[in-house]
């Protein structure tokens, strides 16, 4: 539809087109977002930003989803790493501290300040030390 866009779990409810509905994650609707502002300031850059605007734009391809992995932290130092395309593809799926460490240091990389990055770390580091019970400091 023209001017209409989706993103997130809204955009997957189109049983019409014949595609696999995308997963509910963070991973999806981040990859989806930054595809939409890129269509979206290729519009601004022809001159958009008024309706109907858009029908001469050219947009290039449709959004692809390829899926990353998962990793989910289970607590007290464990957690899971699957790093697999599907449940049938073969590549890495891990268990255990090593996936803990593992998910840390992508936790870690996610966070956007340097800044950011070592209170996270001082925070974990202090956790690890002191436990998570505030009362006994």
């Amino acid at each position: 539809m023209q001017d209409v866009f989706a993103i997130g779990d809204c955009s997957g409810f189109l049983e019409s087109t014949g595609k696999p509905v995308l997963p509910a994650l963070a991973q999806v609707a981040e990859r989806q977002g930054k595809y939409l502002a890129s269509l979206l300031n290729g519009i601004g850059k022809a001159g958009g930003g008024h309706a109907n605007c858009a029908k001469d734009a050219e947009f290039g391809g449709p959004f692809v989803y390829k899926h990353l992995g998962s990793m989910a932290t289970v607590g007290r130092y464990k957690a899971l790493v699957d790093l697999r395309q599907s449940k049938e593809a073969k590549g890495l799926s891990l268990a255990g501290f090593v996936s803990w460490f593992i998910w840390r240091s992508a936790y870690l990389t996610r966070v956007i300040s340097w800044r950011n990055r070592f209170y996270v770390a001082i925070n974990w580091l202090t956790t690890l030390v002191f436990g998570r019970d505030i009362s006994r400091i």
